[in-house]
């Protein structure tokens, strides 16, 4: 679950100053070749000053609802894709995650720019390392944004630097994990409103949407999962829109991961159930099964051995 964000007055007096003194560099550093970039970070410690005539308890959730504004100037130096301010913007931007100073609509930015930097092969491991932090941190990623987020990493996984590749691999893995954990942790907790009683017809059609017998981390980690069945069957991908390959390997990796890692889930929840049955089965006799090798015209299959 999400910690509570950081209200220690020090910690916070010591946030706001350091992002006051990110703003100051990032403007010394563009006022010649970046004036807008300059503009927004002059702006941007105007802003912060006002957030700190709070009182100290009213600081970080007035900081989160100007997030947008104080993460602008940052945004736009990420943009420039200048290697030397990408890398200064985006630890700056950490430092934001990290005390939970932010709100969703700057979460959302923060993916975007993400994703146009990886596109651009610019900062890749600074790139997963922020895409991490902004899952990890807490709940304000989630539904499209998230699965966005996890897309950028699965693209990273296949590029041609062997460190990124690594990395990227072990930070899928990682995140893939988060969005089931969240479930486990939504499961702990009373539902806010009734749920929907489920839909086996829904559920036989799959698609884009969740069944809304489901709650909000439960359809995320239902989509997911729905996805590397598609992907492991040489599908497309009904969420996790934007991966242009993926290996069969790598896929049911993370599907064995999940299974071996949250048998609650599978067990408790019907929709994932039905999944199992459903997607999974018939996907793994479809993989190990031997006959699928042969066509129509094809010399006939040999008759059943042990390794069939």
């Amino acid at each position: 679950m999400a910690k509570a964000p950081q209200t220690n007055p020090a910690i916070v007096k010591k946030l706001i100053e350091n992002l006051q003194g990110d703003l100051r560099s990032l403007s010394s550093e563009c006022k010649r070749k970046y004036p807008p970039v300059k503009e927004s970070a002059e702006a941007g410690i105007l802003k912060l000053r006002n957030v700190m005539t709070k009182p100290d308890k009213e600081i970080i959730p007035g900081l989160v609802a100007c997030s947008v504004e104080v993460i602008q100037p940052f945004l736009l130096g990420c943009d420039t894709k200048n290697a030397k301010i990408v890398h200064q913007c985006l630890i700056s931007i950490q430092r934001l995650i990290s005390h939970e100073a932010i709100s969703l609509s700057a979460a959302n930015n923060i993916i975007n720019v993400l994703w146009s930097l990886m596109e651009a092969g610019v900062e890749e491991l600074k790139l997963l390392q922020t895409a991490t932090l902004l899952i990890n941190s807490n709940w304000v990623v989630q539904h499209d944004s998230l699965a966005k987020a996890l897309v950028l990493c699965f693209r990273l996984y296949f590029t041609k630097d062997s460190t990124t590749i690594n990395t990227a691999a072990a930070t899928v893995r990682q995140l893939v994990s988060v969005v089931f954990e969240r479930v486990m942790t939504e499961d702990s907790q009373p539902p806010a409103e009734p749920l929907e009683d489920m839909n086996l017809e829904a559920l036989k059609a799959g698609g884009k949407h969740p069944p809304k017998s489901l709650r909000p981390c439960a359809k995320d980690a239902y989509l997911l999962f729905q996805d590397l069945c598609q992907l492991v069957n040489a599908d497309q991908p009904y969420w996790l829109i934007g991966m242009t390959e993926m290996t069969r390997t790598f896929g049911l990796e993370l599907m064995e991961s999940l299974l071996t890692g949250f048998p609650k889930i599978f067990l408790q929840h019907p929709e994932f159930s039905f999944m199992l049955k459903e997607r999974v089965c018939p996907l793994i006799i479809k993989l190990f099964s031997p006959s699928v090798k042969y066509r129509p015209g094809g010399p006939a299959p040999p008759s059943p051995s042990l390794v069939d």
